[in-house]
């Protein structure tokens, strides 16, 4: 079985420290925010083994980019896989109902 080195982008892991900010701080839930953060980045390393598991966007332009995405609960990890190079880009992590495809 091939194996995908997981990279993570600067915008994705701020993504990730602003989501366990706003919860921890702002919704006053710090629990919460270890366990939905260690929830996302399990997520996202088994993406190693299975990278073409999930679909690719529906919005077009982001389609021929070849950027899939995973949901993680209320967020959606967004992500390319190169084959070249047996790797995994994890671009964005955003909230759901945020209007992610003018944000990408």
């Amino acid at each position: 079985m091939k194996i995908y080195n997981i990279l993570i982008t600067e915008p994705a892991e701020k993504d990730l420290q602003e989501i366990a900010k706003y919860i921890a701080l702002e919704l006053r839930e710090p629990a919460t925010a270890q366990r939905l953060i260690a929830k996302i980045s399990a997520a996202i390393f088994e993406l190693e083994k299975v990278p073409f598991r999930y679909a690719l966007v529906k919005d077009e332009r982001l389609a021929s980019q070849g950027i899939r995405k995973l949901w993680v609960e209320k967020y959606i990890v967004f992500y390319t896989v190169d084959e070249t190079s047996d790797s995994v880009t994890v671009v964005r992590i955003l909230y759901g109902k945020r209007e992610w495809n003018r944000i990408l």
